[in-house]
């Protein structure tokens, strides 16, 4: 890994996620659920930050912005009906 905060926070995202499966305390599973939304909640826009400021830097930058669009585009309408489902029940 790199040493900066995305490098960090992408594996604890997924590990919390697959620790939750295991745990049976409802005390472990919301800590295990803050821990998730704030470091998900930090490591997608710094990814997509970083990703975006990178497009001035690359050779094939046609290829590289609708690739990099396409990435944001559906991680907004992913978040965006994960929200919508929970807020409509």
């Amino acid at each position: 890994m790199k040493g900066h905060v995305e490098g960090v926070l992408w594996p604890l995202s997924i590990a919390t996620l697959l620790v939750a499966g295991l745990g049976r305390s409802r005390l472990l599973l919301l800590i295990l659920a803050i821990l998730w939304a704030v470091s998900t909640s930090i490591v997608i826009p710094v990814h997509f930050y970083r990703a975006w400021k990178r497009w001035e830097r690359v050779s094939n930058r046609r290829e590289y912005a609708t690739w990099v669009g396409f990435e944001t585009v559906t991680a907004i309408v992913l978040i965006s009906l994960g929200i919508y489902a929970v807020i409509s029940k």
